[in-house]
């Protein structure tokens, strides 16, 4: 696609453009003989004008620079496939000839013109260049805009696209656009709906009655049938002419129906049709929901289904007919059902439905099943649990009439596993049985598990090399984090009419993706899967099953689990009570000094956009320390609770919260159990929670017991609830010297460095607190203690390394590896890239944790992957284009 900008003077174009280049894969297109129309004489004040130009011509590559708008469009034609962008659309001759072209999009950027001058200003004292008055400002930003043969009015009058960049920071824009995500293709070409939707509003215009405008469009089997508007009869006075005296007397609404002579636009398009041109499968496009009457005569001529975009004062009452009558769908368009059965984090999978189109509607009942036309099942957690629930509540019966019925159908991690036949975590609980085979544990003697983290999801057949289903490539990873998974056996399934992919862990190949028909289920979260996993929703919701794929996704393809790298966000309130993110010297976030001598909680950014920029920069995850949460109450703590929310709209890989998970007790008294707290941030777009401190307690009481569970403690309830992955414990361990393994009895190892005394054997004391206050345990009782509660992941900081940039320590990770078997996330002491390559060639961490060198600027989360791919590990690098 080629998309065109214009627009005011600062209104944001380069900027927009920019941010198409950095974060959308688009190539920037100049023409040579483009330069801005003179709309001033004075020379001073053209050199003001080009300062917004600077820098931006000049840094293109020859072969995108072209001679004429004819050489360019030649050029694009060739390519169109690829992303374009130009900013040099100065006149209508130009847009003429690119506006014919259907890869063509328009977009035009405005913003107030007080904002304009600022940036105007800002970007001439940049240039040390004297800014102009306001009042000079406007009048050429008039001359601009308005003048009859340079007006760029004229150019966004036509666009496809409006902007209103009214952005205070690029941060702000970025995020804006992010939503906004001009790269979508199907801005070129509406879709079905879109088009008798407009044809619907088009007619509208054709309305005579005084009240409302309203159109209508009959479609079968996507012709149209017939279309319709409101108004007087034919050979009748029109409306708006005096030949409806009620609607000309300003009645209000209900008023003198019965002495109405306007015909609805529902009732024109019925009419014009004829019974005999209307049978299964019409639909009907409204601009506005039916009323009841004509309701009533929609069901009754079998319309089978309503689609509309403007609510009335009776939706649910035109709704209800239509559904009771089992005639028709009332609907806004387009919508998905979605299943929510407490299967954690849904926040996450209905921002990635609405990040492709899409609108969520919810299945509460069994009935509501059978009234869906595509059905998402998603699912965290134990297999026996999440199909009882299903079976308890009734939806198992509607779930196979559904995919019997040849309805679109996705199931998602355990919404996948329950194709199956059955599942060795709850034996006795039976699957769907769609697929003959049953699911089976990892085997944990020489990895981890779960496995956690991005893998491959590579088509084994009978797809062609050309060719992927519901959007898989196999050089994309998607995001996995379960214990169990169906062993691939070669040629079984395909046999049997299913389109398999497959991931490798360790020596075990297993499916990570089925499709058969209208089935699709995916092992992997792709809500959780950035780009890559948004590119399969947004399949399965078009019903794209098969796709060619370029060629060029062939290349470097490479199966297997990637190293993780994670970006960690200490959270915290300032001194001025905003939430910002902030990074210490030893778990110390105040500036040198202290508080009592003045010293500021530092001030690296806000949490939501930088953890948006470290998506961007590839980050796998994303973790929020809430460093000083809750003091009095988690359920007051609705900041950090709102920076959840935004933050998955528009991250779509795994996020982390830490810091509060615990049992409390609310400021009304309310006795507030961890597994509550857990369940707010889960539906706030966690999805894991991090307990620290309470993990430590907790464990004291583990042993105390004699290693006995209580049932009772956040980890245990929390798992049971939402699984071991939903689940991390973030341990604080610091350094006690000793001289001899005897002289104490904890866990000791010899260390390559010794301390100042000499001294060469140590053990890691458990803190608390914050690393405050030490407590009689290591911390590999710690980690084993969690891990029998039900912990998925160990978070494995050092006090000791913390802020150093010294690089991690590889003696504590390989001590904690050896004493476990789920997966560790190596953190504390990162400085430079080569650190993250060090823990992963000297150790086996599963991740790898940075903070204070991606918030200071001094490296990317880009560069440090670029390092390892360049030291031969296994990295996922940003896919920016769905």
């Amino acid at each position: 696609m080629l998309i065109g900008l214009c627009g005011g003077i600062c209104a944001g174009k380069h900027a927009i453009a920019e941010y198409l280049i950095q974060h959308q894969g688009f190539q920037l297109l100049e023409l040579a003989s483009q330069s801005p129309h003179r709309i001033t004489d004075q020379p001073d004040d053209h050199l003001r004008l080009q300062a917004s130009q600077i820098g931006k011509k000049g840094n293109t590559p020859s072969e995108f620079v072209f001679e004429t708008a004819e050489s360019l469009l030649d050029f694009v034609t060739k390519r169109w496939q690829e992303r374009w962008v130009t900013t040099d659309i100065a006149d209508g001759a130009t847009l003429d000839r690119f506006i014919l072209r259907p890869f063509f999009l328009l977009v035009s950027v405005d913003a107030p013109v007080s904002l304009r001058w600022k940036r105007f200003s800002d970007r001439c004292r940049r240039r040390q260049l004297d800014p102009p008055h306001l009042e000079k400002f406007v009048l050429w930003n008039d001359r601009h805009l308005y003048e009859r043969d340079i007006g760029r009015v004229y150019l966004t009058d036509r666009a496809q696209v409006r902007l209103f960049n009214s952005s205070s920071s690029v941060e702000e824009l970025h995020l804006s656009l992010h939503k906004l995500d001009l790269g979508d293709e199907q801005r070129l070409r509406p879709s079905w709906d879109q088009y008798f939707m407009e044809l619907a509003s088009l007619a509208a215009q054709r309305s005579n009655c005084m009240k409302r405008r309203v159109g209508c469009v009959l479609v079968r089997e996507r012709r149209v049938i017939s279309t319709g508007y409101n108004g007087t009869p034919r050979h009748l006075t029109n409306c708006n002419e005096g030949g409806c005296p009620r609607c000309n007397r300003g009645d209000g609404g209900g008023v003198g129906l019965s002495t109405c002579l306007c015909l609805h636009a529902e009732e024109n398009a019925l009419l014009e049709a004829g019974r005999e041109r209307i049978r299964e499968g019409a639909i009907l496009y409204c601009d506005t929901c039916p009323c009841l009457t004509c309701t009533v005569k929609i069901t009754q001529v079998g319309i089978s289904e309503v689609v509309y975009s403007q609510s009335y004062n009776m939706d649910q009452a035109s709704a209800a007919i239509l559904e009771s009558a089992g005639a028709a769908q009332c609907s806004v368009m387009p919508t998905v059902h979605l299943l929510d059965y407490v299967a954690g984090n849904i926040r996450s999978l209905v921002n990635a439905i609405n990040q492709v189109g899409y609108e969520v509607a919810w299945v509460k009942t069994p009935q509501d099943v059978k009234n869906a036309d595509k059905l998402i099942l998603p699912g965290v957690g134990h297999f026996g649990h999440c199909l009882s629930q299903l079976d308890k509540g009734g939806f198992l019966g509607p779930i196979r009439e559904h995919i019997d019925a040849g309805k679109p159908f996705m199931g998602i991690c355990v919404g996948l596993q329950a194709l199956f036949q059955g599942s060795d975590e709850d034996p006795n609980v039976p699957g769907l049985g769609l697929i003959p085979m049953r699911i089976e544990k990892f085997d944990d003697r020489t990895k981890s598990v779960p496995h956690i983290g991005w893998n491959s999801a590579m088509n084994t057949g009978p797809v062609s090399k050309e060719q992927s289903f519901y959007g898989l490539r196999p050089t994309s990873k998607y995001y996995y984090v379960h214990s169990y998974a169906a062993p691939y056996k070669p040629g079984v399934l395909e046999e049997d009419g299913w389109s398999v992919a497959t991931a490798t862990y360790g020596e075990e190949e297993f499916i990570g993706a089925v499709s058969r028909g209208h089935i699709f289920g995916t092992q992997f979260h792709p809500e959780k899967s950035g780009v890559a996993g948004l590119r399969a929703i947004r399949a399965f919701l078009n019903g794209h099953q098969f796709q060619f794929i370029p060629q060029e996704t062939f290349a470097g393809k490479e199966d297997g689990l990637t190293r993780r790298v994670i970006a960690c966000l200490d959270v915290r309130t300032n001194d001025t009570g905003d939430l910002v993110v902030t990074k210490g010297d030893q778990y110390d976030v105040r500036e040198k000094g202290g508080v009592d001598a003045g010293g500021q909680v530092r001030n690296l950014g806000k949490p939501v956009e930088m953890a948006r920029k470290y998506y961007e920069q590839g980050a796998d995850e994303v973790t929020f320390l809430n460093i000083t949460s809750f003091r009095n109450c988690p359920l007051v703590d609705t900041p950090m609770l709102e920076i959840l929310r935004r933050a998955s709209e528009t991250v779509f890989v795994p996020l982390t919260i830490g810091g509060g998970i615990k049992d409390t007790v609310d400021t009304d008294g309310t006795h507030v159990p961890a597994l509550d707290v857990a369940t707010m941030y889960f539906k706030s777009g966690a999805d894991k929670v991090s307990i620290g401190s309470d993990a430590v307690f907790a464990a004291e009481d583990y042993f105390a017991a004699g290693k006995k569970l209580s049932g009772r403690t956040a980890i245990e309830t929390i798992s049971n609830a939402y699984g071991k992955q939903a689940v991390v414990v973030s341990v604080d361990p610091k350094r006690v010297y000793v001289d001899r393994p005897e002289d104490t009895n904890h866990h000791t190892l010899k260390t390559l460095y010794p301390n100042a005394a000499g001294q060469n054997f140590c053990w890691y004391q458990c803190t608390v607190k914050g690393g405050r206050e030490t407590r009689d345990m290591d911390v590999r009782q710690l980690v084993q203690a969690v891990e029998a509660m039900g912990a998925g992941e160990i978070l494995l900081n050092c006090i000791d390394k913390d802020g150093s940039n010294s690089g991690f320590d590889l003696e504590l990770i390989n001590d904690v590896k050896a004493a476990i078997k789920i997966p560790v996330i190596a953190s504390s002491g990162a400085g430079v890239p080569g650190h993250f390559a060090e823990v992963f060639s000297k150790t086996t961490t599963d991740a790898a944790l940075g903070a204070g060198m991606f918030h200071r600027g001094e490296y990317t989360v880009s560069q440090v992957k670029n390092h390892l791919q360049a030291e031969g590990f296994l990295v996922r690098q940003f896919e920016a284009a769905i």
